[in-house]
């Protein structure tokens, strides 16, 4: 088996990390209508800010990333923790074990000793189970009013 790589995303990356959200989007059933050049500005936002991305590799190909912020925890200032906002695996290579070595890979390699947070939207119950079945407890429920 292939292990995962995972490489800094950079600017120059912005298309296929975009592309990969308007996919994580449409599978996780999400009300956001953002077009691609949209995804791409914002993308690009995260980045030149308080962001940072991984692409996930296997072999040559590209095969996921992870968007995520270092966040203060207000509970403990000794500990870290990582926000999660995007995580994703192309869909030709779910099924795979692949999210989670992921996981994994990311636990060892960028986020040592840390709590890491992770949003999962209601209309994505599979997503949920992922989640659930790597260890991820569910912490608070957020709700929305929309007007």
């Amino acid at each position: 088996m292939q292990t995962l790589s995972i490489i800094p995303a950079q600017l120059g990356d912005v298309h296929i990390l975009s592309q990969m959200n308007k996919e994580l989007i449409e599978d996780e059933k999400s009300d956001n209508q953002m077009t691609l050049d949209e995804l791409k500005d914002r993308m690009t936002d995260f980045l030149n800010n308080d962001w940072k991305a991984v692409l996930l590799v296997l072999g040559e190909q590209t095969v996921g990333y992870v968007l995520y912020q270092e966040r203060e925890d207000t509970n403990n200032r000794k500990n870290k923790t990582f926000y999660i906002r995007q995580y994703f695996i192309s869909r030709q290579y779910r099924r795979r074990g692949l999210g989670k070595q992921g996981i994994d890979k990311l636990r060892t390699e960028l986020f040592q000793n840390s709590t890491l947070i992770i949003d999962v939207l209601e209309s994505n119950p599979i997503g949920r189970r992922f989640w659930e079945e790597i260890g991820f407890n569910s912490y608070y429920t957020n709700m929305r009013l929309n007007s």
